[in-house]
């Protein structure tokens, strides 16, 4: 889900979420989730053509949204952590003299457990630049597979 904050009259902002709705984003249900949850309705919900994909536009205005703003952007960042962290998961799997190699018909709950145990603060360090990079240990991750597998 992209979310767009922009200007509006007499120092007001609207918050403005897009879904696509041919291919969504995997925090787009539990974003959903979360606005029923706290009865939140858009002031203005549209479908239509998004950068080339058909779409749902929801608007609401910032004050409105208040503090659930940072519930929702903490929703993106999870899943965004998740995929980070998968992705380097699978890197450190096969980058090695000694690569794990999880049948394919485990893999997907092989690195969901994997996921459990790396998805912590730890691994993220703040760079210079004040942005995060995910640090794990290739020797670690591929130990916790193969106990993993083992067990």
């Amino acid at each position: 889900m992209i979310i767009k904050v922009e200007p509006a009259e007499f120092f007001m902002y609207r918050v403005i979420m897009i879904a696509n709705l041919e291919n969504p984003d995997p925090e787009d249900q539990e974003i959903r989730d979360y606005l029923e949850a706290n009865e939140l309705e858009p002031k203005y919900r549209s479908e239509g053509d998004f950068e080339g994909r058909h779409s749902e536009s929801m608007q609401f205005g910032g004050c409105y949204l208040g503090r659930h703003t940072g519930e929702i952007n903490l929703i993106q960042q999870r899943y965004i952590e998740r995929e980070i962290i998968t992705h380097e998961i699978n890197r450190h799997l096969g980058e090695s003299d000694d690569p794990v190699v999880i049948p394919d018909e485990r893999r997907e709950s092989a690195v969901a457990e994997l996921l459990r145990t790396f998805h912590v603060d730890s691994s993220f360090e703040e760079q210079p630049d004040g942005k995060f990079s995910v640090v794990l240990d290739g020797d670690v991750v591929r130990q916790a597979a193969r106990t993993l597998l083992a067990g």
